[in-house]
């Protein structure tokens, strides 16, 4: 399966978060090797497509379009399902990569690889292998577990032809589902068989707490 033509792709990037947990502010602001993050994604994402969607902070979003030259940039929602929602109304091509602005060590070829595999059911998603057993806890109980080769972890890049996502976003709004994943928002829909699973790289990192920033100061390189 051949990549997309750039031009059948638009790019919804989330950055509307506050950063709470890390408490440093907006992570879509926080300087990287002398860079804000929003800066590291949307350099790699504009590699792809020339359509570049980025979800901000309400009052910041004159300030975020500054920081992203190239881009289009929408005021985000109260949720991360509700940030999507907005960037979904302000792209209109084929397929839709969705990124985090809190992943800045994802790879253009990890975006690549999401968006080829996508091409065959209409969806696919990183996801990062396990290397030990899972298991699944309830009521401070063991219920059932699962081999390392039967797991990984949701991750992003996520990738959706347009008219599945629309219908998902949709149908969610309709039911008043809400998930943190979209993912998750086609699995309760019943549609976990169409995802197309890419084995996420292990630099591909989740900044959300202040471990994680620290961590992220040793993956420079990766940017």
């Amino acid at each position: 399966m051949s990549s997309l033509n750039p031009h059948q792709i638009s790019v919804a990037i989330t950055a509307a978060g506050m950063g709470t947990r890390l408490g440093l502010g907006p992570k879509a602001f926080l300087s990287l090797n002398g860079a804000p993050l929003i800066h590291w994604v949307t350099r790699k994402a504009l590699c792809l497509s020339d359509d570049i969607v980025v979800s901000a902070p309400p009052e910041a979003v004159v300030q975020m379009a500054e920081y992203c030259p190239g881009c289009r940039c929408v005021a985000g929602g109260e949720t991360r399902q509700e940030s999507i929602a907005r960037l979904l109304e302000a792209v209109k091509r084929e397929w839709i990569l969705i990124l985090d602005v809190c992943r800045p060590f994802t790879s253009t070829t990890m975006m690549q690889n999401v968006l080829i595999a996508a091409q065959k059911t209409g969806v696919a998603a990183a996801f990062l292998p396990i290397p030990v057993p899972v298991a699944v806890l309830r009521e401070g109980k063991m219920v059932q577990s699962f081999r390392r080769d039967e797991t990984g972890l949701f991750q992003t890049p996520q990738a959706y032809s347009r008219p599945l996502l629309l219908q998902l976003m949709a149908d969610a709004q309709k039911q008043g589902w809400q998930e943190q994943s979209i993912l998750q928002l086609l699995i309760r829909a019943g549609g976990q068989e169409r995802i197309g699973v890419v084995p996420d790289e292990p630099t591909n990192i989740k900044i959300t707490t202040p471990l994680d920033w620290q961590l992220a100061s040793l993956l420079i390189d990766h940017l």
